[in-house]
């Protein structure tokens, strides 16, 4: 409890301290149905200007099939509100998105306490307009992780998300870090940090955001032998 409540400590003080970072407030609900699919829901919050401004906020839900012990599939969709200007450019307000993504995750042990994880993604995203659903673009992203497996309930990891545009190319890389708390069984918190920089052009970086993610598992409803 002690070293959770140092982590938490040192977030507080990189926002205070920061320049212009963003906090994103999280919560997701699994539920295993069978040995093979899954279902989840999860919804989130994000500020940014020092934690002054809701930029946006989403929930989503989503579907998983696991093939194997390391091999994984899912499809989600996901609904968002983006902070934006009117257009006489006055005041603010919160224009509906809509994205569509699937994910194909795979996982290697490579020794007794590093584990490698990949995700290749593909998204679709629409806005709506006066018009109807606007399409907003594509992109293919690959995530590569390296955590640290131990016998405490910190497991922490560095990774870097590859954004794809397509028709465009690459555009930018999402480096993060930080650590996973297993409080029981079937709870946990993501305590993490990142920094969005783009590819190309001037290469300039986002400000830095934190992460403050909580996670439910819920038992699996195991049918009883007659």
């Amino acid at each position: 409890m002690k070293h959770y409540k140092l982590l938490i400590l040192l977030l507080i003080t990189g926002m205070v301290h920061g320049q212009g970072v963003g906090l994103w407030t999280g919560a997701t609900v699994e539920k295993k149905l069978n040995s093979r699919f899954s279902i989840s829901a999860s919804g989130q919050t994000r500020f940014s200007d020092n934690v002054s401004v809701l930029q946006s906020y989403l929930g989503e839900a989503g579907l998983e099939y696991k093939f194997t012990k390391y091999l994984e599939a899912s499809v989600n969709y996901r609904y968002f509100g983006k902070r934006k200007l009117n257009d006489s450019d006055t005041d603010y307000y919160y224009r509906s998105y809509h994205r569509f993504y699937g994910n194909v995750k795979f996982d290697h042990k490579i020794t007794d306490w590093l584990k490698f994880d990949y995700r290749f993604r593909y998204q679709h995203q629409f806005k709506d307009d006066e018009s109807g659903l606007t399409t907003t673009g594509s992109y293919f992203r690959h995530k590569f992780e390296f955590s640290y497996k131990n016998k405490s309930s910190f497991s922490p990891y560095v990774s870097a998300d590859v954004f794809y545009l397509i028709g465009t190319g690459f555009d930018q890389v999402r480096y993060k870090t930080g650590v996973d708390i297993s409080l029981t069984k079937r709870n946990s918190i993501d305590l993490s940090v990142f920094q969005d920089r783009a590819i190309g052009g001037t290469g300039e970086s986002d400000p830095l955001v934190f992460n403050i993610g909580y996670k439910l598992k819920l038992k699996e409803n195991k049918s009883k032998k007659h």
